[in-house]
């Protein structure tokens, strides 16, 4: 049985969200979640040798989609995994002022990549300091852009190693 948490959620609650101003990509988004695998989709017919006939409905494909895109989710977090370095990990969140918002919707691309550029040199700059051991960090980071309540709230995940590659000319203990 496929998992139709969200598509469940964004049907209960399509009213609210019509009333929302919500920017083009989201709006595309909701709508081939909502509508993933159902009639308004279109359907595939089947039939077999003992002529029963099954009905498919066909999947939106959306990127965000859970019924579509949960196996790909699924293998790119194996192969991060595989990436990890066998030590103990920390989880650090970085997010933008609230005050920020109205920026972020006119700029995302542009506020996006300085919310990634200054959560990494933060960390670097944190974990080369001889206070935090002077090393480099290992890293992987996450873009997320709606809260718990489907509202706006970007922020960005990190998982950093808890300990690193030594740099040049320090020695820690």
């Amino acid at each position: 049985m496929h998992n139709r948490v969200l598509q469940n959620i964004f049907s209960a609650y399509s009213g609210y969200l019509s009333k929302t101003a919500q920017p083009l990509k989201n709006l595309k988004a909701i709508s081939s979640i909502q509508e993933c695998r159902t009639k308004s989709m279109g359907s595939s017919y089947y039939r077999c040798k003992h002529n029963h006939v099954t009905e498919q409905h066909h999947s939106c494909r959306h990127r965000s989609c859970p019924l579509c895109s949960g196996r790909k989710k699924l293998q790119w977090v194996d192969q991060q995994r595989r990436k990890l370095f066998d030590t103990e990990h920390f989880h650090v969140v970085f997010t933008i002022p609230h005050e920020y918002l109205p920026l972020w919707q006119y700029n995302e691309e542009k506020l996006t990549d300085i919310l990634f550029l200054s959560s990494k040199e933060t960390l670097f700059e944190l974990m080369a300091s001889k206070d935090y051991h002077g090393v480099t960090p290992g890293m992987l980071m996450a873009l997320h852009t709606w809260g718990r309540q489907l509202t706006l709230h970007p922020h960005i995940h990190c998982l950093i190693t808890a300990g690193g590659l030594t740099l040049p000319n320090y020695h820690s203990c």
